[in-house]
């Protein structure tokens, strides 16, 4: 979740968070919620529970601009809403224009998590030959690294109560 937020927003500046852990003697963090600020400005919040009755792989991205609005649900796979001036429309990954779907079954058939890790793996394989890097389309350590601050920075403002600027080592 905060991969993704990075990639289609920019890096994190600072977070508030709430962290809370509901299931006695559990020995991970049952819930958490965050407002972010990123270092374009932008705002955002981030949430996430382990006691999410009814959720089964629900991972919901949605960003508000001046030109419109995306949501993307992992639940829904294939589809990706998009709002551009009239309300949300939904565009489709199974439809004919779609840049991958030659790599898969006629249109209109849905594409599933397994298919999804056969194109990152597509990629990674693509990159090892040189075809292309492994960013900015695939994460890299670097990635990975500013992930762990952003969890780290997560956690310290649960702790303080205060917001938390995301300490990124140069």
């Amino acid at each position: 979740m905060i991969d993704l937020a990075r990639y289609l927003v920019g890096a994190v500046r600072s977070v508030s968070a709430l962290v809370r852990t509901f299931v006695t003697g559990r020995e991970v963090d049952d819930h958490f919620v965050a407002t972010i600020e990123f270092e374009n400005g932008v705002a955002g919040t981030l949430e996430a529970s382990r006691l999410a009755r009814g959720r089964i792989n629900s991972n919901v991205l949605e960003v508000n601009g001046s030109r419109g609005s995306l949501v993307f649900d992992l639940e829904r796979l294939n589809e990706l809403e998009v709002a551009d001036g009239t309300g949300f429309r939904r565009v489709l990954v199974t439809e004919r224009d779609h840049p991958y779907l030659g790599h898969w079954w006629p249109p209109g058939h849905t594409l599933g998590w397994g298919d999804t890790v056969v194109h990152e793996l597509a990629h990674l394989v693509e990159s090892i030959a040189g075809e292309h890097g492994v960013a900015p389309h695939g994460a890299t350590f670097e990635d990975g690294y500013r992930c762990s601050e952003v969890v780290e920075s997560i956690l310290r403002s649960a702790e303080s109560a205060r917001r938390e600027d995301v300490r990124y080592r140069s």
